[in-house]
């Protein structure tokens, strides 16, 4: 319809617009049609074209999904057996470094008959409790000379000495009047500043003034009569920082760890040197692996009766940081719990025997990282675990197998936390200062994370010490048998040796 009025409409328009001799209507008509003929065809030439345009455009389009799914594809294998790859290797690299020649499980120990004869001949009787007397002696001797010295010089003040094993002195000194320590605590998440020492602190050198500035109050006032103040009037003193005093850290009013260690060491000196004449022997200060008594004397500061700052030679980071002893406390715990347990509990010769291992074991193939507060602190954690049946005398090897088991579990997992620190359930046991029960746990093998030769090293000790465990007490439990059987050998009867 609507092309039928288009025809009309041009014709007309051509009728009234040009001449006769013009084409007609049916000319007319016939250029009309060719127009719109040419115009379909143009029309079905772009759809045409616009199909063929359409289908290269969808077959592109095809291609670039197939091609983007194959590379997505290629690149998931390649993450993964990266990422496996990845899997693989630290599962490998913990298979070396933690490598299962012996398990703690599997391991043979004597029974617990042998155990406790071992414990009674080789541990007890052993030389080193013997040298124990001759140590308190002598560092008795030792630190008189080394308070003359101090006196001499107006240096610090020595006070007693405290033997904390076999063969560990420690000596706490302060500084003179009118000077005190201020310990400041700091326990925090390890961090790579402080990768060995995360529960620390500083020790501040602070001064005591008299805020009235009265001479009575001196020290050396003791034949002054004052008229102001009585004797039993509270004196009011105020602490104040001392910058660069004795012993500090440059341009610092904390307590330096190199310059204790070399005024320890000097005073030391000096001190052998008057009391050298008594002694048939030579002092040496480093340990040079000679024939001879072995021990250490460490200079601490006491944060309170039970905990104290001392110098740990493995942390050298940071000269004003010490790291935090709680031996005290520790004993202490150990001496509570053991009052819940059955009478001759065998937890403290399960943990000698420990000890000795490991001891015997540094002698073998030299120290590492691992030392006895490691099995100590394992011990307490199974203290606080067990039931006190469980620790028998007659359980003594099943509880020294639970001893090297969590030690196992705990250097596979680079994880051993204090138990006395962040734990609520030590409060059972023993009362604990807030600052020790409210603080983070601590890990004490964090080092053996941050560094993987100290990590192989305790993994390779431990693992040769239970390989060498029955063999070493058999030998040692075979020799005294020996001995003893000699001895009745050697008595004929009356007592008469032939």
């Amino acid at each position: 319809m609507q092309d039928t009025l288009l025809r009309v409409f041009v014709v007309a328009l051509g009728l009234l617009t040009y001449p006769r001799d013009d084409p007609g209507v049916e000319e007319w008509d016939d250029i009309t049609t060719v127009g719109m003929q040419k115009h379909e065809e143009r029309l079905l030439r772009g759809e045409e074209l616009g199909d063929e345009m359409g289908a290269i455009t969808d077959w592109e389009e095809d291609y670039l999904w197939y091609i983007w799914n194959t590379v997505s594809i290629i690149s998931m294998i390649r993450f993964f057996r990266k990422y496996l790859g990845k899997i693989s290797q630290i599962k490998q690299g913990e298979a070396r470094a933690f490598p299962v020649t012996c398990t703690a499980a599997e391991m043979p120990l004597p029974d617990s008959e042998t155990l406790q004869r071992f414990h009674s001949k080789c541990i007890q009787a052993s030389s080193e409790n013997k040298w124990k007397e001759f140590l308190e002696g002598f560092a008795k001797d030792l630190l008189e000379a080394m308070r003359t010295v101090c006196d001499g010089n107006s240096g610090m003040v020595i006070e007693d000495f405290q033997i904390v094993d076999v063969c560990n002195i420690i000596v706490p000194f302060t500084p003179p009047d009118p000077y005190s320590f201020q310990c400041l605590l700091w326990n925090n998440q390890a961090s790579d500043l402080l990768p060995d020492m995360q529960v620390c602190g500083r020790i501040q050198l602070m001064k005591n003034k008299i805020q009235n500035g009265c001479p009575c109050q001196s020290s050396n006032s003791d034949d002054m009569v004052c008229l102001l103040h009585c004797e039993t009037e509270e004196v009011k003193r105020k602490m104040t920082d001392v910058c660069a005093g004795l012993l500090c850290m440059k341009n610092s009013h904390f307590l330096s760890k190199s310059q204790v260690t070399r005024w320890f060491q000097n005073t030391i000196k000096q001190a052998w040197g008057q009391i050298s004449h008594k002694y048939e022997f030579e002092l040496n200060i480093r340990y040079i692996g000679a024939p001879g008594i072995s021990f250490s004397m460490n200079p601490v500061v006491k944060v309170n009766a039970d905990a104290h700052f001392f110098i740990n030679p493995h942390s050298p980071n940071l000269d004003t940081s010490w790291t935090l002893s709680l031996t005290g406390y520790e004993d202490n715990f150990l001496e509570h719990i053991s009052k819940r347990l059955p009478a001759n509990s065998c937890h403290s010769q399960t943990l000698e025997i420990a000890h000795f291992l490991h001891r015997r074991q540094t002698v073998l193939s030299g120290s590492s990282t691992l030392e006895d507060l490691h099995f100590k602190i394992a011990l307490m954690h199974l203290l606080l675990t067990k039931d006190p049946s469980q620790w028998k005398p007659s359980n003594v090897a099943c509880r020294l197998r639970d001893l090297l088991a969590f030690m196992e579990r705990s250097l596979k997992t680079k994880l051993l936390h204090h138990v006395l620190i962040g734990n609520p359930l030590s409060q059972r046991v023993i009362e604990l200062p807030a600052e020790f029960t409210h603080a983070n746990t601590v890990n004490l093998f964090h080092p053996l994370v941050v560094h993987n030769c100290l990590y192989r090293n305790a993994v390779m000790h431990f693992q040769e010490m239970l390989s060498n465990s029955h063999m070493l007490i058999q030998d040692y439990v075979e020799v005294y048998d020996l001995n003893d059987c000699k001895g009745h050998r050697l008595r004929g009867p009356g007592g008469l040796a032939y």
